[in-house]
């Protein structure tokens, strides 16, 4: 069955934060039903995530707008608070945003109470959550959102403090990656350095023909 965990994955523009998360989330739609795995999708810009969109485990239409993320959400929010009465966590969802920092910001305090429930408690209910950022700061992205990210996939970063904000851990050497796929791996504050893997368009149509 699936299994994700909650997670962010921080670069800035050209560094592969996008191609990371499509990357992610292919295979497990090519090595999971869509009867067992659902995906949406919020993505303000419609260019991290665009190229998914044709899966068939991906649920409705982008969430592109500040207003059609809260309905996304509160619809997810109420799929939780079912599942918890009736005890149940399949199939599993996984909701994937890009631009979290421009979403925020956009959505205001709407938004954000609704990412810290689904990151708090949608994940014993099978609602996980992946993050994406290009402006790791505080200012940005509230840190107790940032508390309920246990994975972190961290790319080039413009400072050391935007390092430790992004990682959660000091002299992580965040900012010294080179950039186009070059990304630091953070759980229980290890790190591990990795090239990301490409998967293009004409793969992720492929998958979605297979699957």
């Amino acid at each position: 069955g699936v299994e994700v965990v909650l997670g962010w994955i921080v670069g800035p523009t050209g560094g592969g934060r996008p191609a990371l998360a499509r990357t992610l989330l292919t295979p497990l739609a090519l090595y999971n039903s869509p009867a067992d795995l659902r995906i949406a999708l919020i993505d303000p810009k419609r260019r991290g995530f665009e190229q998914l969109r044709g899966l068939p485990h991906v649920r409705g239409e982008i969430a592109d707008t500040p207003e059609c993320a809260v309905d996304l959400m509160r619809q997810l929010i109420a799929e939780m608070e079912r599942r918890d009465r009736e005890r149940v966590n399949h199939p599993a969802i996984l909701l994937a945003i890009d631009e979290l920092a421009d979403l925020l910001q956009t959505g205001g305090k709407a938004v954000e109470a609704q990412i810290m429930r689904l990151a708090q408690r949608g994940r014993e209910a099978g609602i996980h959550l992946v993050a994406c950022t290009q402006k790791p700061t505080a200012a940005l992205v509230n840190s107790a959102i940032t508390a309920n990210f246990p994975i972190r996939l961290v790319g080039s970063v413009a400072s050391k403090d935007e390092a430790r904000y992004a990682t959660g851990i000091t002299d992580s050497g965040a900012e010294k990656l080179r950039g186009k796929g070059d990304f630091l791996l953070i759980a229980k504050s290890e790190s591990i350095r990795f090239q990301a893997a490409w998967v293009g368009e004409e793969d992720i149509q492929e998958i979605g023909k297979r699957v």
